[in-house]
């Protein structure tokens, strides 16, 4: 039975084709902090309303985020009335917190550079109990369009979950058939894990999935402390660059692993630093969900870290793996494009070929000590056939240059810490004596 159902499904599976997410997705996201709040007589400044993604799209502009490529302004549940209006059927956002309606939330966000996000549900309602999208998918994807929205986030509250691979390709085609591109960002798999794990055997994410969603939830919700992050890194964990998961990832198609939780009062800066550069290496979607009004300096340094934004942003869009992994620390690696001098012509690279890597060092160890950890490219890259007896190293989190390195290079990383390099494999034979030079006389 169910061998026919997946046959089935993937004979109808069609494309979402957009064109959008060739990189991951940059912007900022309300739920972790904001939640449903929906008394703006008691809670006025943190309410679900058009006030709040207002200002937060405001201090985006202001603080920089946008111009770093942060430019999503992403509403979550809780947004809407809870009835469909009696006479067209449609949504309608909530009349007293959002007293201009969503298209002049859009029009405002679009003036500022900004674009704007939406929720609902593949099911009969919200998570929180508001109307979902379940019959209703051409005239909802029509009303997102007429709204100008440019994201919709599609959870999977109070849905069958048996029929998401009929109803998350159907919605998608809604979304294709309205005439306006919308990125489209699934909790299909989330789910899936959740109960079945039918996305990792046999495939989901390969064979439907990603010719579906632009991005999709792969586990748990994120919240404050550490222990939450952790557990999310652990499962990311991948080993290998055949994974289902790194297979899956791509120009157009990323796996997510929820939003950014930095600028929260419950994470170490180190511990956001840790984040933030894994979630670099994941190639994941890249959603602020703090209050924009309270963040910290240091916190606002960490998310607009130019060099490690670049990394998320490569243009391959190959997420990482976990290339060693020991109790107490692991080694994260991704493929980054390759410098022109090593590649010509418009086709991706073949896999593992690129003189250029992103590695993450992680210490898991949170109390006692730093921990010396090793990177050595011959063992931890897929690219025993090439020279890697020399490389060059860049600091991505202090942004200098560690100079030319023989064969191995270690350095002390601090407990609930990372180091974030940047790693680049030299020939001396081609290398000009200048580069050499300086490249030899920083010390590490």
């Amino acid at each position: 039975m169910f061998l026919s159902l997946f046959i089935s499904f993937l004979q109808g599976v069609q494309s979402l084709d957009n064109g959008l997410a060739r990189t991951p997705p940059m912007g900022w996201l309300s739920w972790e902090r904001f939640g449903c709040q929906t008394n703006c007589e008691r809670f006025p400044d943190s309410c679900i309303s058009e006030s709040l993604y207002l200002t937060q799209a405001e201090l985006m502009v202001d603080l920089g985020l946008r111009e770093a490529g942060y430019v999503y302004v992403n509403i979550d549940d809780c947004w809407a009335e809870k009835e469909r209006d009696p006479n067209s059927g449609k949504l309608m956002a909530d009349k007293k917190r959002f007293p201009h309606g969503i298209k002049h939330l859009s029009d405002m966000f679009h003036s500022m550079g900004m674009k704007l996000g939406l929720y609902g549900d593949i099911g009969s309602a919200t998570c929180e109990g508001y109307p979902g999208f379940e019959g209703t998918f051409d005239l909802d994807a029509d009303t997102l369009a007429e709204w100008e929205v440019d994201s919709i986030k599609v959870d999977a509250c109070n849905a069958d979950e048996d029929l998401f691979n009929t109803t998350y390709p159907q919605f998608g085609r809604a979304l294709n058939a309205s005439g306006r591109s919308i990125l489209y960002s699934c909790s299909w798999p989330n789910d899936y894990y959740e109960r079945r794990h039918h996305w990792e055997i046999p495939d989901y994410l390969n064979n439907g999935i990603k010719q579906t969603c632009n991005i999709w939830r792969n586990y748990f919700d994120l919240h404050d402390p550490w222990d939450s992050i952790t557990k999310t890194i652990d499962f990311w964990a991948r080993n290998s660059s055949m994974d289902v998961m790194v297979r899956a990832a791509g120009p157009g198609h990323f796996n997510d692993p929820d939003m950014l939780v930095i600028g929260n009062p419950g994470l170490s800066l180190s511990e956001q630093q840790t984040q933030f550069s894994l979630w670099a290496i994941f190639s994941a979607p890249l959603f602020i969900s703090a209050d924009l009004r309270t963040i910290p300096p240091e916190s606002l340094t960490i998310l607009l870290n130019k060099e490690i934004i670049a990394v998320n942003q490569d243009a391959l869009g190959r997420q990482g793996w976990c290339a060693e992994e020991k109790p107490l620390w692991r080694i994260w690696v991704r493929e980054l494009t390759p410098t022109k001098s090593t590649f010509s012509g418009n086709d991706p690279p073949p896999p593992g070929s690129s003189d250029r890597w992103a590695v993450v060092l992680e210490n898991r160890q949170s109390i006692f000590h730093s921990r010396n950890i090793t990177f050595n490219p011959t063992r931890h890259l897929p690219t025993k056939a090439f020279n890697w007896n020399h490389f060059s190293i860049r600091n991505l989190v202090e942004g200098q240059d560690l100079g030319l390195h023989t064969n191995t290079f270690s350095i002390l990383v601090d407990e609930s810490s990372s180091a974030t390099l940047l790693i680049r494999r030299e020939d001396l034979n081609t290398i000009s004596r200048t580069r050499r030079k300086s490249m030899s006389s920083i010390k590490a």
